[in-house]
């Protein structure tokens, strides 16, 4: 890699897109980053949302300080429909069925006129596949991102998990796929030169598939461990275990209630925060053994992580899992599964605990470890919290100057 390589960064909808666009204006890399919204902040006609302040803070959920918004180039009228059916009719599946519709047509719209024109074309899982091929066919390097699993390895995984607890399966996610889009999602990583994993758990299933080794680079993602302050824990009273995020089975839920149950301590106190599923029957068994602490803003998750001792998340299917850094920065130890970033991002007995995500004596006898060992519990959050360090977007992109070094030789 030369100062005179060239990146095009593509993705149609947010995600960590505009941190990786970010890393690479930084290092001078950055041609374009091409998405279907960005708030455009500093530049006419998005300037005249500034004068109303609610507006403006709503629409900086899609902008990014720091980002040159003159490197941005953005497609609105892509996520209309979404937007229609998701908060005009309140039509989730219809809404859903129109977000795959626009990855569609934002790819095919990126091949035409930007795929080509980089050294090297960065697109994202889901949205490149047209991309991807338009930019090999120029002789440019393809580069596609995986942040979760591969689709076959989600659907036998779902699909399995469905079949074993089916009064759950209701609440699973990243399972059904119109034909067509699986399709596309099948065949993104075969039209790559180059597939970017965050996780070692995405990087298997990416190997099942077919994938050589050698054209799979680790990238594990970060977060914004500053916004996530480290805090002191008690070592009285009950161990306050806290879980983050949509509850559902492809969080592995059912195996975190069936441990705090098969524990029946009064020494722990389960706490659930996030997203409830829109059938939340399968949760009544086990009412006695959790607080549903409902739904809050970053801020919220700040507070509540600082309050806790031990963050759970035994995902089923987790392609990296960013709670887990955002936790251990706070100084919270996190045990989660095999499925996850965890692996990569926890050492073992040091920062929290990893077992296989249906494990629930496993993790039953963690819970109860963290319970009678505080002491060491505290101690433990507190080589979580440098061990997040690790993982900052300053961290992340020096990985990624050195992936790019790598891939360019």
């Amino acid at each position: 890699m030369t100062t005179s390589t060239s990146v095009t960064v593509s993705h149609s909808g947010k995600q960590h897109a505009y941190r990786h666009a970010l890393s690479l204006q930084q290092l001078g890399l950055l041609r374009r980053f091409v998405t279907s919204t960005y708030y455009k902040r500093d530049r006419w006609p998005d300037q005249i949302a500034q004068w109303f302040p609610r507006l403006d803070r709503g629409l900086q959920k899609r902008w990014l300080d720091g980002v040159d918004s003159s490197l941005v180039t953005r497609h609105l009228s892509l996520e209309v429909p979404e937007l229609f059916y998701r908060n005009v009719l309140k039509n989730p599946q219809r809404a859903e069925l129109a977000m795959f519709e626009r990855d569609a047509a934002f790819d095919r719209w990126v091949a035409s006129r930007f795929a080509f024109e980089s050294d090297i074309f960065w697109g994202f899982q889901g949205s490149c596949l047209e991309s991807l091929k338009a930019a090999r066919s120029a002789g440019k390097m393809a580069v596609c991102e995986f942040a979760t699993a591969h689709v076959t390895a989600a659907i036998r995984i779902l699909s399995e998990e469905a079949e074993k607890h089916p009064e759950w399966a209701a609440t699973i996610s990243n399972l059904h796929f119109p034909d067509w889009y699986r399709e596309r999602l099948e065949q993104e990583p075969h039209q790559a030169d180059v597939c970017v994993a965050a996780s070692g758990f995405t990087q298997r299933s990416l190997e099942e598939v077919g994938i050589p080794p050698e054209r799979i680079q680790l990238l594990p993602l970060a977060a914004d461990v500053d916004q996530f302050q480290f805090a002191e824990r008690r070592t009285d009273g009950p161990l306050k275990v806290l879980f983050v995020g949509g509850i559902g089975q492809r969080k592995g839920i059912k195996y975190l209630l069936e441990a705090v149950q098969q524990l029946n301590s009064a020494h722990v106190e389960l706490s659930l925060l996030g997203p409830a599923p829109a059938d939340a029957r399968p949760l009544e068994a086990y009412s006695k053994w959790y607080r549903y602490l409902g739904r809050t803003d970053q801020a919220g998750v700040v507070r509540k992580m600082q309050q806790a001792d031990v963050l759970v998340l035994p995902s089923v299917f987790e392609g990296f899992g960013l709670v887990i850094i955002e936790a251990m920065a706070t100084g919270l130890p996190v045990i989660t599964s095999t499925h996850s970033c965890g692996p990569e991002v926890i050492r073992e007995a040091v920062d929290g605990f990893v077992l296989a995500p249906d494990d629930v004596t496993g993790l039953a006898q963690k819970i109860a470890w963290c319970a009678e060992h505080r002491t060491q519990l505290t101690e433990m959050g507190r080589s979580a919290h440098e061990q997040a360090k690790k993982f900052s977007w300053d961290a992340h992109r020096e990985r990624l100057k050195q992936l790019l070094i790598e891939i360019a030789r």
